[in-house]
């Protein structure tokens, strides 16, 4: 961090001056080939140099999957001119994926998958999955963060997943074998570093059959339908990185209009999501961060509502999907705090609150915060990170329920919470 530091401060005071670069080069990239990463580099040579545009240029860098981290220099050559250079220090980029969980009737699923995210070494993302589940699943990403520029980017997502999904009401449990099939193709614009603008459209196919438990007035026996998905999305992201350090602040809106039959014969669906993040750096080995997640739907009575309870979504320690609802409202925050560093592994403890509230579908907007709709939980956990791997962050937490300590559960995953 001191390094960086020094090299943008002496930069700017230094070549504040009409300094012109004559020269751009990059070093430290292995796998990465020049031609990527010279995509994400605005600072043309020939022209004065400008500290904002590479400090932009060092942040786009930085957020790319294929790159650790990033700094830069201004050399002054023997012949009197200016050679910017750009040192690279780079990540693994194919990261295999493994999840072993139980399922609902106490039998063993998992989820096997592995993702490139610099295939070729230009950046492109490929990535496959395939999922036990009692059923069977699986899925293909495609995409290109810098498509032509770096001002672009698309990604085609296909998947079909089939799951055991439990549904509620005064009635009992029925479980439902649910089936989805679904194409989506996204686009996005990045005109800067801190506006990303997306658009998505998708096709889905959805297949309800029941299984075994309580047969729901509410709901068939079978249900077959097919959708169009609309997707807008916004990102305004003012946080930088380094390693595995993030300060700054973040908010991300994103609205999908869904157009086909539902399970109580409705023919359209809305939802919005709104997610605001803030990190601060403290002292040396600390991070603070905290999340505010706010949520909503159409609300109508459905046994699939949108938004769920879930330990690895908004709730630590609470379990996985015990309910559902048409709208939600988060609040994560935690105290990250280096244990020990060296150069390719760091281990962190941290402590954490969520607080989460969710209202069940067809209720009333202002029942949502009431005791019976909400989940409360603090605790403790651990992360292991690879500082040269991709997300290589294993998590492991401890959350119990502040309201009632009888429930509580551990939680592991990959990448950190938020």
């Amino acid at each position: 961090m001191r390094v960086f530091l020094v090299l943008f401060i002496t930069s700017f005071f230094g070549l504040a001056q009409a300094v012109r670069i004559d020269s751009i080069a990059i070093e430290g990239n292995k796998k990465s080939k020049e031609s990527y990463l010279r995509k994400l580099i605005l600072t043309q040579k020939d022209i004065p140099y400008d500290s904002l545009t590479v400090h932009e240029d060092i942040i786009r860098l930085i957020r790319e999957p294929a790159i650790s981290h990033a700094y830069f220099e201004v050399q002054k050559t023997s012949n009197g001119k200016h050679k910017l250079i750009y040192h690279i220090e780079e990540n693994t980029t194919l990261i295999p994926a493994l999840d072993v969980w139980s399922t609902l009737d106490n039998k063993t699923a998992y989820h096997l998958g592995v993702n490139e995210y610099n295939f070729l070494g230009k950046g492109y993302l490929v990535g496959l999955f395939y999922r036990k589940n009692i059923f069977d699943g699986f899925g293909l990403i495609l995409g290109n963060q810098n498509f032509i520029k770096p001002f672009y980017g698309i990604n085609f997502i296909f998947q079909s997943r089939n799951t055991f999904e439990p549904v509620s009401n005064n009635e009992g449990i029925g479980f439902y074998n649910y089936k989805i099939i679904s194409a989506d193709l996204e686009l996005k614009y990045k005109p800067n570093t801190e506006h990303n603008y997306t658009l998505g459209i998708g096709l889905l196919e959805e297949t309800y059959d029941f299984e075994e438990g309580i047969r729901l007035e509410d709901a068939p026996q079978y249900f077959s339908t097919k959708k169009f998905l609309l997707k807008l999305g916004y990102d305004m992201n003012r946080i930088e990185q380094f390693y595995y350090f993030y300060f700054g602040f973040r908010n991300q809106v994103n609205v999908s209009w869904v157009w086909g039959q539902n399970f109580g014969g409705d023919t359209t669906f809305y939802s919005i999501n709104n997610t605001t993040t803030y990190f601060k750096r403290i002292n040396k080995k600390g991070n603070w961060g905290s999340r505010i997640v706010l949520g909503s739907s159409k609300n109508f009575k459905t046994p699939f509502p949108v938004f769920v309870f879930d330990n690895n979504l908004n709730v630590r320690g609470v379990g996985n999907k015990i309910a559902r609802g048409s709208a939600i409202a988060v609040f994560n925050t935690e105290y990250r705090h280096t244990l020990l560093e060296k150069k390719w592994l760091a281990i962190q403890r941290n402590g954490f609150l969520d607080d989460a509230s969710l209202l069940p579908a067809g209720g009333k907007l202002t029942t949502l915060f009431k005791n019976n709709n909400s989940q409360f939980y603090g605790g403790i956990g651990l992360r292991f990170i690879h500082k040269f791997i991709h997300s290589a962050t294993l998590r492991i937490d401890y959350g119990f329920s502040l309201n009632d300590p009888s429930k509580r559960g551990i939680v592991f995953g990959i990448g950190q919470y938020f």
